[in-house]
């Protein structure tokens, strides 16, 4: 296989959707080609059947040559695996293309940008940046969340890294360029929430992703097509012009009752499909065959709606059944628009992007006439007391907060430093579960904390975890942080207020100092931020 052969087959795939949706009038275009990939799950094991079955799986797929790529999932699940750095190097040897799934959960920035040095060096181009998993459970015991970077900042370091990083002048070696990568970064993304609060916090992140350097996108596994075609609009309409691939699952019986459950973050299985898979069960050649039917099914409808490539996956499959999928679905191909009724589940959702096609059974490309979600009456009085004093002390030229200025600068370094960190951060604490860091977010996150009240600290946007407005780590415990966010800012601002540029990662050298005093002096983000011209406030 020639060296970026996936990456050329998906612009390829792009630059002629575009040229025939150019050429039509508005409406639903069909992709002209779309790319198939599959998605590789290693062994918690260097070797072993399973890894076995999957080397065979991909000498199959390289003498086949209908698969452009294999991805490799990164920890999946939150337990360790087999490296997919490792695995990726014998694909590659093997004749197919990998792409890596990158995640954030295991790694700090340090330890990222490494690693990104080493695919480059090996070759491995093609990743998929994600947040990833909740770590669980691992050598005695759950794992340690890192989280140090989220998506939006591996993407944007990535983009300066494929340009040539400029090193800190302060930094070992520093003042020089590094030589520039090669890599082709892509991201993730989930239409399948329930929530008007939850999936529009998704696109808007989703637009951060693509500012910061993604050059495609793989939504999450779903099966509402009209949910599909949600996000496929959402794209064309914020003229998002990057390749689209969208997950296909072929599920087992076991795994559908789970997904159906809501047991693995994220992912969806609806209930009148789950049905009328219990009804096919049983028998295991009908129960594969029902499967197969399916995904081919899926397959045909995404080519139909837009999208330029899918990413098939699931467990127990051979190379014939995924060769099966994508020839079932060019036979039905010219009949998808009667898959759409049996492949729409509106019973599933409280919210749609888009309002419905009735010709069609899709959706129309005007956005509905949706109501923004609004905060319970406690959350929107905290909101309003909390910006109240924010504008008297914390926004510049306004308030009081040129005297806290002068007074800041009195305290640093004083004798009075220590004790007033101290009572800052008890204040703090009692108000917001405050942990200390130093770098306070709450003025742009509607005065809730992400160091404690998001379990994976995320500063740009949710993950694709969350369920019913539930946190994946707390379900039926704590709602999303971005969830909450979103319905104090919104309802009181609109969405707009929602779309600034990207916070910059955590400073842990600020870790234990006075939060106040950095903000004054200049030191903390928002200090960046003014000094680049940004007002944050």
């Amino acid at each position: 296989m020639k060296p970026h052969f996936f990456r050329t087959r998906l612009d390829l795939a792009f630059s002629l959707r575009k040229k025939a949706r150019a050429a039509g009038e508005s409406g639903i275009t069909p992709a002209p080609v779309q790319v198939a990939t599959f998605e590789l799950v290693p062994a918690r094991a260097s070797r072993g059947k399973l890894l076995d079955r999957i080397v065979e799986f991909v000498r199959a797929a390289a003498r086949d040559g209908r698969l452009c790529a294999l991805s490799i999932t990164d920890n999946a699940g939150g337990h360790p695996a087999l490296s997919p750095n490792a695995l990726g190097q014998e694909i590659k040897a093997m004749g197919m293309e990998p792409i890596i799934h990158f995640s954030c959960k295991d790694k700090n920035r340090n330890e990222i940008e490494s690693q990104l040095f080493e695919l480059d060096r090996n070759g491995l181009h093609n990743l998929l940046v994600l947040t990833g998993d909740y770590p669980r459970f691992g050598y005695m015991g759950k794992a340690k969340p890192v989280f140090d970077l989220d998506s939006v900042h591996v993407l944007s370091l990535i983009s300066q890294m494929n340009q040539g990083v400029m090193l800190n002048p302060r930094a070992p070696g520093g003042g020089m360029a590094l030589p520039p990568l090669e890599l082709h970064p892509g991201c993730v993304v989930s239409p399948f929430k329930i929530l008007a609060a939850e999936q529009i916090p998704q696109y808007l992140k989703l637009k951060r992703k693509i500012r910061a350097g993604a050059r495609f996108v793989i939504s999450q596994l779903g099966y509402d097509i009209r949910k599909y075609h949600e996000l496929r609009l959402f794209m064309d309409l914020n003229a998002m012009d990057v390749p689209l691939i969208g997950t296909v699952f072929i599920p087992s019986m076991k795994l559908a009752r789970i997904l159906h459950k809501g047991l693995i973050p994220g992912c969806t299985f609806p209930a009148r499909l789950l049905d009328v898979m219990e009804r096919n069960s049983g028998d295991r050649d009908r129960e594969l065959q029902f499967r197969l039917e399916l995904g081919a099914r899926l397959v045909a409808a995404l080519k139909g709606i837009g999208y330029e490539g899918v990413h098939l996956s699931g467990p127990d499959l051979e190379y014939e059944h995924v060769a099966w999928v994508l020839k079932r679905a060019e036979e039905i191909q010219g009949r998808w628009m009667e898959l759409v009724p049996e492949l729409t589940f509106p019973e599933e959702w409280q919210f749609f992007y888009f309002a419905r096609d009735d010709a069609t059974g899709l959706n129309s490309p005007e956005p509905s006439d949706w109501e923004l979600p609004r905060a319970p009456a406690m959350d929107l009085a905290d909101y309003s007391l909390n910006r109240a004093v924010h504008g008297l002390a914390f926004e510049p030229g306004r308030g009081l907060h040129g005297l806290c200025q002068k007074l800041a600068r009195l305290v640093k370094g004083s004798p009075i430093e220590a004790p007033f960190t101290r009572i800052e951060y008890g204040i703090k604490k009692l108000v917001y579960d405050c942990r200390q860091c130093g770098d306070c977010t709450l003025g742009e996150m509607a005065f809730l904390c992400p160091q404690s009240q998001c379990a994976k600290f995320l500063l740009n946007g949710p993950c694709g975890g969350s369920r019913n407005g539930w946190c994946e780590v707390w379900p039926g415990k704590r709602r999303c942080l971005y969830v909450r966010m979103f319905e104090r800012i919104a309802y009181k601002e609109g969405t707009e207020a929602l779309e600034g540029p990207p916070m910059p990662p955590r400073n842990w050298d600020l870790f234990l100092s006075s939060s106040w005093l950095n903000f004054y002096l200049g030191l903390d983000h928002a200090g960046a931020f003014r000094d680049t011209g940004d007002e944050r406030g």
